[in-house]
């Protein structure tokens, strides 16, 4: 069972693994937290030393002061934290709304395909309209075919678009 402790949330019952709590984060749970933002940058091959793990988790962990405030949201299960989903406000949305926009998603390595990521996605949408946000939007990977799967079990659609970026690295040979 889902339960969602996260603000103007009801619970959902979206999970295949029992026992899975979908909420906000509170500045107790930064050293969790960063333990799993670690294990993050090391799977995607960007390792941090751990202050800035602890740096990031504890910006995560801080309440929601300003509009432009990420909105972050956590995974628990046995009282250890094994996902985490990170929002951040878009402006200008369709028709000048503000939107969230899913930074990044991720899930305990020990605990993929077990429903978790799914949960956390449905609570963003949640989260999203319970907060007045027009819209949920997020990219993956063209070749992430289990993420893209996963993303359209909750519901979403494919839009058609390119997304770019311009690194700093791009920008220093572009002369």
């Amino acid at each position: 069972m889902v339960t969602l402790v996260a603000r103007q949330m009801a619970p959902l019952a979206v999970s295949k693994t029992p026992d899975i709590d979908i909420r906000s984060p509170t500045l107790s749970d930064v050293p969790g937290l960063a333990t799993l933002f670690s294990e993050m940058q090391r799977h995607y091959n960007r390792p941090v030393p751990d202050d800035q793990a602890v740096e990031a988790a504890t910006l995560a962990c801080r309440p929601i002061a300003a509009m432009f405030d990420p909105r972050v949201l956590i995974s628990v299960m046995n009282g250890t934290i094994v996902g985490s989903i990170v929002l951040n406000v878009v402006f200008p949305a369709y028709e000048l709304t503000r939107a969230l926009y899913i930074r990044d998603l991720y899930v305990a390595q020990s605990l993929r395909r077990h429903g978790v990521a799914q949960a956390l996605v449905k609570a963003a949408a949640h989260l999203t309209y319970a907060q007045g946000f027009s819209a949920l939007d997020w990219t993956t990977e063209t070749g992430n075919a289990a993420a893209r799967q996963m993303y359209e079990s909750c519901g979403a659609r494919v839009l058609l678009r390119t997304y770019y970026r311009l690194a700093r690295e791009d920008l220093d040979g572009a002369g």
